[in-house]
């Protein structure tokens, strides 16, 4: 079943439901802080919830290597397979989890073991899903197709959202209802499965097979053969997730633990400012296949250092419309970047290196930057005593790229 519709429709229900999983954690992070934290002031709670989240993303570099060598070796449909369920099963076990009353400092680590678990097999998702399409679909607009497919990682957010706010809701006990959304992800895992097993390999891997172009070692060679590469990847990783999971993750820890405001209004400028950004990621993408990758996402860059510091500011405004015209900016710059971002890299690749390429050096950066975005972010906040401390971060994570974009402009290519 290879036409269009079913390969791009399984990579991105696959996508989406794959980071419901991944990101539905910050969705509860504050209760979850409570749960497996409890004794600690609340400020500790949720520093310590952050932390295990950003755990998550480091096993992403070696679930690069990982899921890099079984895609370059072995195809792209088996590693998205293979993701897939590594990343289903521990969010199911998650919802499990006895407490910290009931089982003491092993419910902590059993948290943090099962996001470890997580960050390794996330890794062969999103660019992964992207050069899945890619290749199927050859040089049909590639730019707005892989907008398209990073933008469902956020679809996947926003779904976790919804769930929350339905949580929130309905449900007296949120102390426990919280668990009800992971086994929910458990269960969306299975069907993001099926979904996957309907499709065959694409046509560029087929044909690297028939070749015999297949790497022995991946890994070795991309580092030998394209380690410039790999650097601008790592830094675009980099400056591309720590602008999106702020708007991903800090926004709702923003609303609800610094201002105060109630879970459910939280929830909602949290849907907000993830809607703005899955459809800039798509809007983005597709404007490269009219200006072109490179100059985008140098601009895009750009305006980062010029617009952080007024976005936080407003954010922390006490007028309404303010407060959504930051929210907007923020999630733009996100999309902006990270829209652009997937085409970008994905081009710095030959046939036959580019899925270890990509899942290794993109997910170093998300590692490194984008996973420690909301827990640096919060504690800039009370370190700094100024609610716009993160446009800080995000102002050196572009200039630095910038920087490292205009040293390593020769590795570009197509530019």
């Amino acid at each position: 079943m290879n036409k269009r519709k079913t390969v791009f429709f399984s990579a991105i229900a696959g996508n989406l439901m794959e980071y419901y999983d991944f990101t539905v954690y910050t969705v509860f992070s504050i209760v979850i802080g409570r749960t497996f934290f409890p004794g600690e002031s609340e400020f500790l709670q949720i520093m310590y919830s952050l932390a295990a989240f950003a755990t998550g993303f480091i096993t992403r570099p070696l679930g690069g290597i990982l899921f890099g060598y079984i895609g370059d070796k072995y195809g792209r449909r088996i590693s998205l397979i293979f993701s897939m369920l590594g990343v289903t099963i521990p969010t199911f076990a998650i919802g499990l989890i006895p407490s910290f009353n009931d089982i003491g400092y092993l419910a902590p680590v059993l948290l943090v073991l099962m996001r470890l678990m997580q960050g390794l097999c996330i890794s062969g998702e999103g660019a992964g899903s992207a050069i899945f399409v890619l290749e199927h679909y050859g040089n049909l607009r590639p730019g707005l197709t892989t907008g398209v497919v990073h933008g469902s990682n956020i679809a996947g957010t926003l779904i976790a959202i919804s769930v929350g706010l339905v949580i929130n809701a309905y449900f007296d006990n949120v102390n426990f209802a919280w668990r009800i959304a992971f086994l929910l992800g458990g269960a969306m895992g299975i069907v993001g499965m099926y979904l996957r097993l309907r499709v065959s390999e694409t046509p560029i891997f087929q044909e690297l097979l028939r070749q015999r172009k297949i790497l022995k070692a991946p890994f070795r060679n991309v580092i030998a053969t394209a380690g410039g590469a790999m650097f601008l990847t790592f830094c675009v990783g980099g400056v591309a997730s720590s602008v999106v999971y702020l708007t991903k993750s800090y926004v709702l820890v923003f609303y609800d633990d610094i201002m105060a405001y109630d879970h459910s209004t939280s929830l909602a400028y949290s849907f907000y400012a993830n809607f703005i950004l899955m459809l800039s990621m798509a809007l983005f993408g597709g404007l490269t296949d009219i200006f072109g990758r490179t100059k985008l996402m140098a601009l895009s860059c750009i305006a980062v250092p010029i617009l952080a510091i007024p976005t936080f500011m407003l954010m922390s405004s006490e007028v309404v419309w303010q407060q959504f015209f930051a929210m907007t900016s923020l999630a733009m710059m996100g999309g902006a970047i990270s829209g652009t971002a997937y085409i970008f890299v994905i081009s710095l690749f030959t046939p036959e290196q580019r899925f270890t390429g990509v899942a290794f050096s993109y997910n170093l950066g998300i590692a490194v930057f984008g996973g420690t975005s909301p827990l640096i972010s919060r504690w800039l906040v009370e370190a700094m005593q100024v609610y716009h401390a993160p446009a800080f971060y995000i102002t050196a994570t572009s200039l630095a790229f910038l920087l490292a974009f205009y040293k390593m402009r020769h590795v570009v290519k197509n530019a």
